[in-house]
């Protein structure tokens, strides 16, 4: 599989001590450049390939600025120029531009749900960390999402 990262599910996973799990869930993980640039002195583990964009895409990156930023758009078109089998978003209306645009799209809950069907992490390690992003480390997630992720997490471990 491979998978192009944003930034914030970089500095997500690396706050609860989960971004090295990330490479045992594909076989080939990305970032462009101006993740790269967004992340300013925290450093990439080697299994993260910085990557750039062709030079339609960086005409793309810089006609779109708007709502969404430099590392946002360019996340989304790297796994487009690549085709990546996800891009790792956690901002809703990159998301949205992002299944739009026809790519298939995770975020960080979601690489942490991968990790325990996976068997890297258990649910109770999963929930812990979800637990942490919220009340430690200022992710936003919905009453209804937490009630979801917890479902899905005590439901695996029941039919396993």
């Amino acid at each position: 599989m491979k998978f192009v990262l944003n930034t914030s599910p970089i500095i997500f996973l690396g706050k609860i001590n989960c971004l090295g799990l990330l490479e045992q869930c594909a076989s080939h993980i990305m970032t462009p450049k101006y993740v790269e640039h967004e992340l300013g002195d925290y450093s990439l583990p080697d299994f993260i390939r910085v990557e750039s964009l062709s030079m339609v895409g960086l005409a793309y990156v810089k006609g779109a600025l708007g709502r969404l930023h430099e590392g946002e758009l360019s996340a989304i078109v790297l796994a487009q120029e690549i085709s990546a089998d996800f891009v790792i978003l956690d901002d809703l209306l990159a998301r949205q531009k992002a299944h739009h645009l026809g790519l298939e799209v995770m975020g960080t809950l979601g690489l942490l749900l991968l990790m325990a069907k996976r068997q890297l992490l258990t649910p109770q390690q999963v929930w812990q960390h979800v637990t942490d992003l919220t009340q430690r480390h200022g992710m936003y997630i919905s009453a209804k999402m937490l009630q979801h992720i917890r479902a899905s997490l005590f439901s695996q471990e029941q039919s396993c």
